[in-house]
């Protein structure tokens, strides 16, 4: 008689995943502060300190699911930066910023735990999170800077003497680019994302639709606004 062959226990990496899984499932009924390891070790049917093998602590599983969403909100930038036929800086910005709230609607849970309500106790690590977080937006800055050096961004008058608190990131951004980077020019990039990020959160919480009608819509429109405002259109 042969004996039916036992299933095979996950390996490392796919038992990470499962229960990075597990937790976003989680998160999306209970909210980011609902987020429990143990309560994620019964949803596998594993005991609690299996689930430490791979989690020492619940910080850690946090961190692990902020990189793979701010890597993914990066990626999926990047991607749509490529996809533009054209080098014009106005088209590779405005297809960036379609894919930021894409991204963001379709991947409503990663959004709102690297952007949302803080989870009490828990304390990002600055070195890990910090550049993730400024990579999906490399690229609008970019863009931003070849525009400006080429002539074809306008800074309105209203951001022509920024505040000086932005000199120690200014410093930064010109360290890594090696370019001298006006602080205007970071002053409207940051405008320029609290603009449309500020759309996108009202849309998540379902705030935005009964004064627009379609959220998407107005926030198309709300970027080519932005664009033109800045002389890109």
């Amino acid at each position: 008689m042969v004996r039916p062959k036992r299933a095979e226990a996950p390996g490392r990496d796919e038992m990470t995943e499962r229960i990075k899984s597990a937790a976003r499932e989680q998160m999306a009924t209970r909210g980011t502060a609902g987020l429990s390891l143990r309560a994620v070790a019964r949803e596998l049917d594993i005991t609690a300190p299996a689930i430490y093998n791979y989690f020492a602590r619940l910080d850690d599983l946090i961190t692990a699911l902020i990189v793979d969403a701010f890597s993914a909100l990066a990626d999926a930038m990047r991607a749509a930066e490529a996809d533009v036929p054209t080098p014009q800086p106005a088209d590779r910005i405005e297809a960036m910023a379609l894919a930021y709230r894409e991204w963001a609607v379709a991947h409503p849970v990663d959004f709102q735990l690297i952007y949302g309500n803080p989870i009490p106790g828990y304390v990002a690590p600055a070195e890990i999170t910090a550049p993730l977080a400024l990579s999906a937006f490399l690229g609008m800055f970019r863009w931003y800077m070849s525009a400006y050096s080429a002539g074809q961004l306008r800074v309105p008058a209203e951001y022509a003497q920024p505040p000086k608190q932005i000199e120690t990131i200014l410093a930064q951004l010109r360290q890594d680019s090696g370019e001298p980077v006006p602080a205007e020019i970071v002053a409207l990039l940051a405008s320029s994302w609290a603009r449309i990020h500020g759309l996108i959160m009202l849309e998540l919480f379902e705030h935005l639709q009964p004064l627009v009608g379609d959220p998407a819509e107005f926030y198309a429109y709300e970027v080519r606004a932005l664009l033109q405002r800045l002389g890109l259109r």
